[in-house]
């Protein structure tokens, strides 16, 4: 048995680690003692970008809610942010009964509940552009300003991700390795300098933040304040469910390659659905994946015609290499996502906390934020599961979120994959070709029957 000293020394030497590859958000993001629970969680790759994903797509939620829907002091959705017991409860036990949740037995995150709750908020209209302007009117613009800047921010970081990739890539000569490393070293240059120009603009809107909000008059404040609290709640959630990614990512990395072999029905399930508006139950689907760095090859078995409606074999196999080879390099570079979407729940639970603070200098009294039940909760095992449809992506949208499969019965299909797209020397596309029904190892048993429930990739206000 591991011994506690053993278990701090690995814990202090994974976060080292982290910190020396991705800096002071990931260090933020796995120094949060509301995720100590993950370095014994049993999470494999699957959960780990899953919960990643979920805190990402939440932080664009409460962006989206803040700063991008109308309101009125009367709107209905102002009382709906935080979840009712009963829908929470239910909402997690839909998606612990998941196959991903099922199998691992993982913790369900509460930010993937939150993520579900805030993407139902919609307006069609208000006497207000957003939250923000009730309390003043320039902070709306003020928050898109910093945002902004961050996206600058993010731009330089996937030009640096791509120059690297492309000096990594294979026959890539001496020459064109050193003009990609001068190439990163421009870039790093100029995103230190745009880092330089977000700070003081984070720090003038903060501090207006709190001015406006201890002057806003009683009425106003106390139609958002709930609001504003529970969105507070889901920043936090949020960020354990990125703490969690972070901390646990290391381990599960020897979880990988039967984490692509997991991922391949999910994205047969998705496609299929898409194409024919069925799911199919995947009893029979015995796929042979194996991974060679961040190229996929997928034998596809086990599927009738009646599963695949009008598409090809073919143009599944090659769909789903697509997929699963996004969701490889989306989980290769996955922690400075995880930096980068924990810097910026740090700012939003900054002006959240500016808007909660200022309201008590003037005379609010706090309120409960909605608490999110974990899956072990009795409320949960009582309620009843509240299944939500799989959605299909928008166009040109990467597949690399997490819907479930269900098991369902054969044709068969090769396809080899090109090595995935590094950067601007990329090669292009998968070379097809059809050979017979091959014998291959089973991928673990998904639950059968119920619909896809909703994933972070599918939420796209």
């Amino acid at each position: 048995m591991t011994t506690f000293l053993g278990r701090a020394v690995l814990l202090c030497a994974t976060v080292g680690m982290l910190f020396l590859m991705t800096g002071c958000g990931m260090l933020s993001a796995v120094a949060n003692p509301k995720v100590a629970w993950a370095f014994n969680d049993p999470a494999p790759m699957t959960v780990v970008v899953r919960r990643a994903d979920a805190a990402e797509a939440t932080a664009k939620q409460v962006d989206r809610v803040l700063t991008a829907t109308p309101v009125s002091p009367d709107a209905d959705w102002l009382k709906n942010v935080g979840p009712k017991p009963e829908v929470a409860a239910g909402d997690m036990k839909a998606l612990s009964q998941e196959p991903m949740y099922a199998q691992s037995h993982a913790r369900v995150v509460a930010a993937e509940v939150w993520l579900r709750t805030l993407s139902d908020i919609k307006s069609d209209g208000g006497s207000s552009p957003n939250i923000l302007s009730i309390v003043s009117s320039d902070l709306g613009d003020q928050y898109a300003a910093v945002l902004a800047k961050e996206q600058e921010v993010a731009a330089l970081d996937a030009q640096i991700t791509a120059e690297k990739e492309a000096r990594d890539a294979k026959g890539v000569s001496d020459a064109d390795k050193a003009a990609h490393d001068k190439n990163v070293d421009d870039l790093k240059k100029q995103k230190s300098a745009k880092e330089d120009e977000v700070d003081p603009l984070k720090k003038k809107f903060l501090a207006s933040v709190k001015d406006a909000a201890a002057q806003t008059p009683a009425d106003k404040r106390d139609t958002v304040a709930a609001a504003l609290v529970n969105l507070r709640q889901a920043v936090d959630d949020a960020s354990i469910a990125d703490g969690a990614a972070a901390l646990r990512y290391p381990m599960a990395m020897t979880s990988m390659v039967d984490s692509v072999k997991q991922m391949v029905p999910i994205y047969v399930a998705d496609i299929i659905e898409e194409q024919t508006g069925h799911r199919p139950v995947l009893s029979g689907f015995k796929p042979d994946v194996s991974l060679d760095g961040t190229d996929v090859k997928i034998t596809i078995n086990g599927l009738s015609k009646d599963d695949l409606g009008k598409i090809s074999v073919g143009d599944l196999t090659t769909q789903t290499i697509g997929r699963t080879k996004d969701w490889v390099v989306h989980t290769l570079g996955l922690l400075p996502a995880i930096s980068s979407t924990k810097d910026h729940l740090n700012f939003e639970q900054d002006t959240l906390d500016a808007l909660l603070d200022g309201f008590a200098k003037n005379g609010w009294k706090r309120v409960e934020a909605v608490q999110i039940p974990l899956a072990t909760d009795p409320k949960v095992a009582s309620a009843t599961a509240k299944i939500r449809p799989h959605v299909k992506p928008a166009p040109k949208a990467p597949a690399i979120g997490v819907a479930a499969a269900q098991p369902a019965t054969p044709a068969a299909a090769t396809v080899a994959a090109a090595p995935v797209k590094t950067g601007a020397n990329a090669k292009a596309a998968a070379k097809l070709t059809v050979k017979k029904p091959a014998a291959a190892p089973a991928v673990p048993a998904a639950t059968p029957g119920a619909p896809a429930p909703m994933r972070p990739e599918d939420f796209n206000p």
